[in-house]
This record gives C-alpha cells, sequence and structure tokens, in this order.
C-alpha cells in the first residue's frame, strides 16, 4: 500500500502554476523544480544491483483478503506494493518535498487552470497475464471507486476528481471539482485495476476478488495460506522495469512475508534466521536485545537510519462517540495521569522524545511557542465564530500535552479537580460517576506489546477515579473493532507528510466521524477544523499552508482528543548480513521499505556469513 498510503498520511499541495506543456514528471513547486531528469533513476538507487535470492520478512497478525482497495477484511502485506503499479512513483527523496514521476505514464500535462490532467500512457504497459494496459483500464478504475465495497477512505481522498474521459486508448483526462493544487499527485496515487478482471460480469468487487490480485506491477502471487504466508514471485517479464522510476529497483527473485501472531515468538524467529530483517520498535528490546554473539560475530547487522519524516502523532486515542469523553475537561484529566518521564526512564531507556503535537520533527509545519501573526490572526477569527471549539489555550499556551514536564504528582491532583468541577463524584468503590454512567473505559489493544505501558497508566488512572481495563484481541477482530467503531480507547497513529492535504478530511473531518473505516477514531466534529481542512486543500502558496496547518495543530492538540506519546528520528533495525543496499537511504520511507524496493541480494556476504556461521567464527 505504500505508495497510496505512505500519501494517504499527508501528501502535497500548493504552488505555482503547471505549465500545460506534458511532462515526465510532476512537482510541488512545478515541473521546473523536478529533481530528475527523462531517463535519470533515483540517487537512492544502484541501477546496476544485481537480480536474485530470496528476501523472507515477517508481518504480525493475519490477512484475510488479496484486494488492496475493498472495505472489509485485513490486506495481505506487500500485494499493495509488489503486485499493482500507480500511474505515478512518488519520490522517496529527501531534496523534494514531493514530486512524482512517470510510472504507467510516459508524460503528463496539467491545464493551466488546474482543473483538468491528462496523462499519456506507456504504451508497452501490460498486466501480469499478457493484457494489455489501457485508458479502459483507468477509466473502470476511477469508476470502480463508486462501489459500495471500496474503501471509504480512498472514497474521501479522491472526492474532487469529478470526471474521467477516455480521449483515445493511451490517453485519458481526469476533470477536477475545483482548484486544488494537490489534486494532480492525488490522482497519481490511484489503484489501476484490469477491466478485463475485475469487471467481470455478475462479480462482486468486494467479495469476488478477496481470493486474487492481478496487477501491472513487478510480482505476482506464487502461492499463500492465510494467517500463515504470503510468497511473491518476481515477474521476469514485467513490461517496466527499464523505465527510469524502476531501475535499480524489485531485485528479489522472490519475497515472502511470514504471518506472526505473538510478538516474542517473533522475536525469537528472527533469531533464528526464519527471516531477514527485524524493524524493532521497542525501547526495550533495543536496548536490551540483539547484542548477542551473533551480532558480535556479524551475522546479522544492528543498526539505526536517522530519517527526516513528520513523526505526526500517537497517543492513546478517546472515543469522544462515548458519553465520557464528550467533556474536554474530563479529555484532558485523562492525559494528565499519564506519566511519561516515568515512562521514558523506567520502560524506554531514554530513548523517546514526548510527542507536543501533530507535526512534530518538522521546524517548518511545527507550531512554535505562543501564537502570533496571522496564526494568532485566524485562530482569534475562528475562536469568534466558533467558541466552543477552539479553546482559549490555543491563543494563550503553546502546544504540548497537558501537565507535560510536571511532577506526577500535581498533575493528578490538577485531574482529580478537574474531574470534580465537570460533575463527576467519586463513588463508594472508587470509581467517578455522573448520572448513568460511570467514569470506566476500555483499551483495546492488537497484541500485547503496549501492555507494560498501559499498566502503570491504568494505576494512575485509578487514582483519580477512572477505571481503564485493557483487552487485548486478534488483528482482525480489531481491524473489525476500529471499522465500526466499537471502542473506547485504542493506541493509534497519525502520520504526516511534508505537505499535508486530502487526507486531513478522514482523519478530522465531521463527515468522516460517521464513515466507517475512516481514521477519524476520535469522532471529532470540530467546524473549526472543517473549515481549517478546507482551507489546506485549497491553499494557493507554501505560506497560506503552513499558517492553516499550524491553526489546525493547535486546535487539535488543545482539544486533548489524544493522550500524546513519543517518537524517535531514527528507525531501528536488525538485519542479516547478506545484502547489498545503495549508498543512500530514502529516509522519507521506513528502512524496511528500502530494503524490500531498493536493497538487493549479496551472494558473496551470504556465502562468508554461511561459512562463519558453520565454523562458529566471525564473519571476515
Amino acid at each position: 500500500m505504500k505508495k497510496i498510503f505512505i500519501a494517504l498520511f499527508g501528501i502535497l499541495l500548493i504552488a505555482q502554476p503547471v505549465t500545460a506543456t506534458p511532462k515526465h514528471g510532476l512537482s510541488l513547486y512545478g515541473p521546473q523544480d523536478l529533481k530528475y531528469n527523462p531517463g535519470q533513476p533515483y540517487d537512492h538507487a544502484n541501477p546496476n544491483a544485481p537480480k536474485g535470492g530470496n528476501l523472507v520478512l515477517a508481518d504480525f497478525g493475519a490477512f484475510t483478503k488479496l484486494n488492496p482497495a475493498s472495505l472489509k477484511g485485513v490486506t495481505a502485506p506487500g500485494v499493495a506494493q509488489l503486485v499493482f503499479q500507480n500511474a505515478m512513483d512518488s519520490s522517496a527523496d529527501d531534496k523534494e518535498p514531493f514530486s512524482q514521476y512517470g510510472n504507467l505514464v510516459e508524460k503528463a500535462e496539467v491545464a493551466d487552470d488546474h482543473l483538468s490532467l491528462t496523462y499519456y500512457l506507456y504504451k508497452e504497459a501490460k498486466f501480469s497475464d499478457g493484457h494489455p494496459l489501457t485508458a479502459d483500464d483507468f477509466v473502470f478504475s476511477f469508476n470502480l471507486i463508486k462501489a459500495p465495497q471500496y474503501h471509504p477512505i480512498f472514497k474521501e481522498y479522491f472526492k474532487d476528481i469529478k470526471s474521467i474521459e477516455k480521449i483515445d486508448a493511451h490517453t485519458v483526462r481526469y476533470n477536477f471539482a475545483i482548484h486544488n493544487q494537490e489534486l494532480p499527485l492525488i490522482t497519481g496515487q490511484m489503484f489501476i485495476f484490469p477491466k478485463h478482471i475485475y469487471g467481470a460480469e455478475g462479480k462482486s468487487f468486494g467479495v469476488d476478488f478477496d481470493d486474487m490480485a492481478v496487477g501491472s506491477g513487478p510480482y505476482t502471487i506464487e502461492k499463500y495460506e492465510y494467517g500463515k504466508y504470503i510468497t511473491y514471485k518476481r515477474n521476469p517479464n514485467w513490461w517496466g522495469k527499464d523505465i527510469a522510476v524502476n531501475k535499480g529497483r524489485y531485485n528479489f527473485d522472490r519475497v515472502t512475508f511470514k504471518i506472526y501472531l505473538d510478538p516474542v515468538a517473533q522475536r525469537e524467529a528472527f533469531k533464528g534466521g526464519e527471516f531477514d530483517m527485524q524493524l524493532v520498535n521497542s525501547s526495550r528490546d533495543w536496548a536490551l536485545d540483539y547484542k548477542g554473539d551473533f551480532v558480535k560475530k556479524g551475522y546479522y547487522l544492528r543498526e539505526e537510519f536517522p530519517h527526516t519524516r513528520i513523526a505526526g502523532m500517537q497517543g492513546f486515542a478517546m472515543n469522544t462517540r462515548n458519553e465520557i469523553f464528550k467533556s474536554r475537561k474530563v479529555r484532558a484529566a485523562i492525559a494528565m495521569a499519564f506519566d511519561f518521564e516515568w515512562s521514558n526512564k523506567n520502560l524506554f531507556y531514554g530513548q523517546y522524545t514526548r510527542n507536543d503535537c501533530y507535526f512534530d520533527n518538522n521546524p517548518e509545519l511545527k507550531s512554535q511557542g505562543i501564537p502570533t501573526g496571522e496564526v494568532k490572526t485566524l485562530l482569534e477569527s475562528l475562536r469568534k465564530k466558533y467558541k466552543k471549539h477552539v479553546p482559549k489555550t490555543t491563543l494563550t499556551k503553546p502546544v504540548g500535552a497537558p501537565g507535560q514536564g510536571l511532577p506526577i504528582e500535581r498533575n493528578l491532583k490538577v485531574a482529580n479537580s478537574l474531574l470534580d468541577s465537570a460533575g463527576w463524584k467519586i463513588g463508594s468503590d472508587g470509581i467517578r460517576s455522573k448520572g448513568n454512567h460511570r467514569m470506566e473505559f476500555e483499551l483495546l489493544l492488537a497484541g500485547p506489546g503496549f501492555q507494560r505501558i498501559a499498566e502503570p497508566y491504568k494505576n494512575n488512572l485509578k487514582k483519580i477515579g477512572v477505571n481503564m481495563t485493557i483487552k487485548v484481541i486478534q488483528v482482525a477482530e480489531y481491524e473489525e473493532r476500529l471499522r465500526n467503531f466499537k471502542f473506547g480507547m485504542i493506541v493509534a497513529g497519525f502520520a504526516q507528510s511534508r505537505s499535508p492535504g486530502n487526507e486531513q478530511r478522514y482523519m478530522w473531518g465531521s463527515e468522516s466521524a460517521d464513515t466507517p473505516g475512516t481514521r477519524n477514531y476520535m469522532g471529532i466534529k470540530n467546524p473549526a477544523l472543517d473549515e481549517l481542512v478546507d482551507k489546506i486543500v485549497s491553499a494557493k502558496n507554501r505560506k497560506d499552508l503552513v499558517v492553516n496547518v499550524q491553526a489546525l495543530d493547535r486546535i487539535l492538540t488543545h482539544q486533548y482528543y489524544v493522550v500524546p506519546h513519543w517518537y524517535i528520528a531514527y528507525d531501528r533495525a536488525v538485519y542479516w548480513n547478506k545484502f547489498g543496499k545503495p549508498k543512500i537511504n530514502a529516509s522519507q520511507a521506513a528502512v524496511s521499505n528500502n530494503l524490500l524496493e531498493w536493497w538487493w541480494w549479496d551472494s558473496e556476504k551470504a556465502e562468508k556469513r554461511q561459512k562463519a556461521r558453520a565454523a562458529g567464527t566471525p564473519v571476515k
């Protein structure tokens, strides 16, 4: 899902007018700012990388379908990225805030008024079954979004694309409902399905294609078993292997994802050599584990990969559809009970920085200090219109969690006062209540990893009369409950890009609060945020975008919808010593994704490691 979902969690916007001349790519600031020339490979590629070898990766939780765009079920790992192609390829280069280069498209042309986009398709493009890919498949794929079984995230994301028309067999034109600078690039991230297969008469997109996947991408599905594994085989006849964006890319003959349902079992399986890379998300594991004899002898490598990605927000997200979370005072009190400083010292080995806001790790978009200038003026205007929805603290305090940096004893005292003033009284059992409602809820988890973090938080909540239970369930059930917002609190992440846009609608928009499958987990219905999202989407230049993003960030932060967690500005990974990799790591993507797309099997390294391990000696 990379090309759509990385973009889904934040994409471009803005810019200068795009000249109505066909180009090999599109850029945030117009084609004149494209870094790469026609035919030029990416800097983070090795065009001479050898092909061969088998890559084995791990995925946590069972998958239930192969269809990457349908609503129900859990999609198999890798299927969207390896089997399907998008029209355009999104550059992961650090020097490009957002650029796209032709993937299925040889050239793209944006109209001067920005109300239409024309694609000139590669005439050589084919699906894996040999069937030619034409304009009919683009038209079909766009119209398919209207199907009730299509995931609503995509419906919202592409909502401003009004229509599509076939010009000829290899030319299509998209027409836009509004002037929106990001729409031409958003369009390039749509799944392109083969009409001759997914358009079969009498077939339902959301049911009949769970067990198959046919696309124009570099791999085909060789074999799979739900809940256990899926193996992709590189298509040696892939039509797109020689175009610029794919030089040095997709180098493994086979890619297998093994499924694990227990993180401990997954960690031990890596050490046993069952798969090739483990992205280490646990600070405890990174601090205490992966330091044994195999690391010392160089059988597998332990490495930190710095990145420049916006941290976004991770936290305990409160579902305001539940009565107890409707009050901002209550949400603030519940947030104050989380002792990040204690957790970072005792659980995380001091590795993390706390989330201040929704755009951390980016000095341009992150709000700093008390608002001034245009941001202040905008917030004052919004507060006059929507006083209930724009807290006064957005103008008087910086971003950050309530009570951040202060002693937990002081924060618990303030939290108790807040709950008292909100009318929640402590009962004989120590739990607060108000009318027919008790101050209790369930924290829903998809795995046991967060239990050690949630337990101290649970104990602190009990001190202010709040009863939180912790429930761990299987991934499939978890996804279903998320889809239908059937939870009290979850651990949620809201990734962002350097150019926020349409994706903000399905995270905070009022309409998305009532749409199953969106990422508005908190059930936010805030007209001030709706107005800001519209301004972000329609911003004509970078300055306007930043002003509106910072105002949105301040309102989100000061409404306390989420108990902020933490972030880290590097990826932590261990991997077996048998791969070659480019000199440049594309840090806008996770290193595990770079392994999949840009690394290669190094037969000499693999042989040395195998001999050394058999002899029990260090790799030389």
